[in-house]
């Protein structure tokens, strides 16, 4: 290990032992491998230079010290949240296995009984110095690595309630929705809109992966399909638009899957096209469960002129008592303790047998459903979507 004093330039040790030798011995040879070197006699002088001095990197600590001792400058750096984790390595006359045992247990790095040896002093001392103020200052990076990640989580997760609609009905259909967060920040999106020309909007989106990066692409996807429905009058002419925005905008692992619809309750008929995206259900007469589905490349892979990347416009007739379910495969894929998945097929069990119930009603039920099925923290987002037609 490289014990070059030049990487160790910026870290300071203090110095705590009665005994003046002990002290210049350990500051003498310290001092070689390029430290700064703060020194005290005794606990209550380590106390002030640990206030005042909040660089200092490590502790060498003796035991038995007048005014206070060892033992009790480590009970006293165990209660506080600043000092508590500078690494403490223990130098002591005392070599009983119950004082050993003790300073350890009270948090001290590591033990050395005096006197110290040559090698002890030119070799084994500094290398074990240089690993602890490393590791400090590993995890010193690692919690402000952590801080932020907060942050971006907690922004995250006011862009995903930023995102998502009033729970209010709309002309020709009744809605409920049910939203479970995951324990990060997924990046589901859906909307229900009024367009201009009297027709409905339905979007459900979900963006690959967790985090800052998700919430704002899923932000990117509110600003432009609702707009790109309401001019281009197809979801899918406005799925293939906002695919290029996404291949243009996002990075190269990013993707999205996509159900897009536009519903006219003049017409009674629901125009929609798929990018990827889970097959929504399509329940009639509250018996029959069909499926809405193609086949279809999630967005952002590649861009519009690759032939893989083609959406195609589907109609599907409309009357009172239909219901539609939207979703994400966050539902679908919830799972047990032992990792079965909630599923397709449960799902269609679960309206099938929830067909007569309002809509309220069974978004509950599927809730209750949801929770006993996963027993614990969702590992992504849960996004669903009831509408009841009523034309």
């Amino acid at each position: 290990m490289d014990l070059n004093p030049k990487t160790n330039t910026k870290s300071t040790i203090l110095i705590v032992d009665d005994a003046r030798v002990n002290r210049e011995l350990l500051r003498m040879h310290l001092g070689k491998f390029g430290y700064d070197i703060l020194m005290a006699c005794h606990g209550k002088e380590a106390i002030e230079q640990v206030t005042e001095h909040p660089e200092i990197d490590l502790i060498i600590l003796d035991l038995v010290m007048p005014e206070m001792d060892g033992f009790d400058f480590l009970k006293w750096r165990s209660d506080q949240p600043e000092i508590k984790n500078i690494p403490t390595i223990v130098n002591s006359s005392l070599d009983d296995f119950e004082s050993i045992s003790k300073a350890l247990t009270m948090g001290s790095y590591d033990y050395f009984t005096k006197p110290l040896s040559m090698d002890d002093l030119r070799v084994v001392l500094p290398l074990k110095i240089k690993n602890a103020v490393n590791n400090r200052k590993l995890m010193s990076q690692i919690s402000r690595q952590n801080d932020i990640m907060h942050k971006e989580l907690d922004m995250a997760a006011r862009y995903q309630r930023f995102l998502l609609p009033e729970e209010a009905d709309v002309p020709g259909a009744k809605v409920t929705y049910l939203f479970q967060p995951c324990s990060g920040v997924g990046g589901d999106y859906f909307d229900i809109i009024r367009q201009p020309q009297g027709d409905v909007a339905l979007i459900v989106a979900d963006v690959s992966g967790h985090g800052l990066a998700s919430a704002m692409t899923a932000s990117i996807i509110k600003a432009l399909l609702p707009n790109y429905l309401a001019t281009l009058r197809s979801p899918a002419k406005a799925l293939l638009a906002l695919n290029q925005d996404i291949y243009n905008l996002t990075q190269d692992d990013m993707f999205v899957t996509a159900f897009a619809a536009l519903f006219s309750p003049a017409q009674k008929k629901l125009t929609w096209a798929l990018a990827g995206h889970p097959s929504p259900l399509f329940m009639t007469n509250r018996t029959d469960i069909s499926r809405l589905s193609e086949s279809s490349i999630f967005l952002g892979a590649f861009d519009n002129e690759s032939p893989l990347v083609s959406y195609e416009d589907h109609i599907q007739e409309i009357k009172t008592g239909d219901r539609l379910a939207l979703f994400t495969d966050g539902l679908t894929e919830a799972p047990t303790l032992e990792g079965e998945q909630y599923g397709l097929d449960r799902l269609e069990t679960m309206m099938l047998a929830h067909g007569q119930y309002d809509i309220q009603s069974f978004r509950q039920a599927l809730q209750e459903d949801l929770k006993a099925w996963v027993s614990g923290e969702f590992p992504d987002d849960v996004a669903f979507i009831l509408l009841d037609f009523k034309l």
